[in-house]
C-alpha cells in the first residue's frame, strides 16, 4: 500500500466514523430521524440520477437489496441513534459482517469454518456485554431498544448484501442510485406517518446545522467517501479494503468520547474489543474475490 492509498483509506474511515457523530448530533437536536434519513436519501438520489438505469430482468433483486441497504437499515439506524450512544451504535452495526456470513450459509450453502464460528460468537457476545451496561447519560432511558434497533439495521444490511449477489453486470454506482431512490420511497411515508414536526429542522435556530449535516451525509459520505472506496477497491486487495469497517468503528468510538463526551465505560471497552476482535477474526479468515467485496452504504 502506497502512502497515497493509505491516506485515502484513512480519510474514508474518518468520514464514515465522524458520520456517526454528525447523525447523533442532528437527530438529538435538530431533526426527526426518519425525516433526516428520507431527505438525505432524496439528495443522494438526485445526485446519482445520471446512473439510474432500468435492468428489466434484475429489478426484483435490486429492489430487495435496496430495501435492505437503502431503506430498512436507515429506518432502524436513525431512530436508534436517538436512543443509544454513537459509540455503541458504531460497534453494534458491525454485526452486519457475521449476519452476512450466516445468511450466506443459509442461502448459498457456504461452509463456515471453526474460526469464523468463533468470530461470530465473539461479535454477538461483545454486543450483549454492551447492551447489559447501564445506559450512558447521553443515551437516555431507551438504550437497550436502541441497541436492538441497531441490530435490526445490521440484519437489514446483511440481507441487502446477500441480495446484491444475485445482481450481475450492474455497476456499483447504478446500484447506489437505485438504493437511494428505493430508500426515499420507503422513508418518506414512514416519516409522514410516524413524525409530525419535520419542518422544525428548518427553524432559524436549527437551519444551519441541519443543512451542514445533510451536506456532510450526502456529499462527503455518499460521494467523496464512496467514490474513494471504489478507487481503493481497484488498487488494493479486498481484505485490506474490508478492514475499513474496523477502523471506522475505532474512529467513531474515539470521536464519541472526545466530541460528544460519551463515557468509555468498562462494558463498552470490553464489549467493543470482544466484538471487533470477533469481526477481525472473521475478516482474517474470509477470502473474498473482487466481485464479492462488501458494498458500502449510500
Amino acid at each position: 500500500m502506497s502512502i497515497r492509498e493509505f491516506i485515502v483509506l484513512f480519510v474514508v474511515c474518518l468520514l464514515w466514523g465522524l458520520h456517526f457523530i454528525v447523525m447523533k448530533v442532528t437527530i438529538g437536536g435538530t431533526a426527526d430521524p426518519l425525516f433526516y434519513a428520507a431527505l438525505r436519501m432524496s439528495l443522494v438520489a438526485i445526485i446519482m440520477l445520471p446512473w439510474l438505469k432500468w435492468h428489466k430482468s434484475l429489478m426484483l433483486p435490486i429492489i430487495g437489496a435496496g430495501l435492505g441497504y437503502g431503506a430498512l437499515n436507515y429506518a432502524f439506524m436513525f431512530p436508534a441513534l436517538g436512543m443509544t450512544t454513537a459509540s455503541a451504535a458504531a460497534i453494534t452495526i458491525e454485526l452486519y459482517v457475521p449476519f452476512s456470513i450466516i445468511l450466506s450459509v443459509i442461502v448459498f450453502k457456504d461452509k463456515i469454518g471453526f474460526y469464523k464460528l468463533i468470530g461470530i460468537l465473539l461479535a454477538f457476545i461483545g454486543v450483549i456485554i454492551i447492551a447489559a451496561a447501564k445506559p450512558d447519560e447521553t443515551a437516555g432511558p431507551y438504550f437497550i431498544l436502541g441497541i436492538l434497533l441497531m441490530v435490526g439495521a445490521a440484519m437489514s444490511e446483511a440481507i441487502g448484501a446477500v441480495l446484491v449477489k444475485f445482481v450481475k453486470n450492474v455497476g456499483p454506482l447504478q446500484l447506489l442510485a437505485w438504493f437511494a431512490v428505493i430508500g426515499s420511497c420507503v422513508l418518506w411515508p414512514l416519516s409522514l406517518l410516524l413524525e409530525d414536526k419535520q419542518l422544525d429542522a428548518f427553524a432559524p435556530e436549527n437551519r444551519t446545522a441541519f443543512i451542514l449535516a445533510l451536506a456532510y451525509s450526502a456529499l462527503l459520505v455518499s460521494i467523496v467517501a464512496h467514490g474513494s472506496y471504489y478507487w481503493l477497491l481497484q488498487r488494493l486487495p479486498i481484505y485490506i479494503v474490508s478492514s475499513t469497517g474496523l477502523m471506522t468503528t475505532v474512529i467513531a468510538v474515539m470521536a464519541s468520547a472526545l466530541i460528544l463526551g460519551e463515557a468509555l465505560t468498562p462494558h463498552l471497552i470490553i464489549g467493543g474489543l470482544v466484538t471487533l476482535g470477533g469481526i477481525g477474526l472473521i475478516l482474517a479468515r474470509k477470502k473474498q474475490s473482487a466481485d464479492t467485496a462488501p458494498l458500502p452504504l449510500p
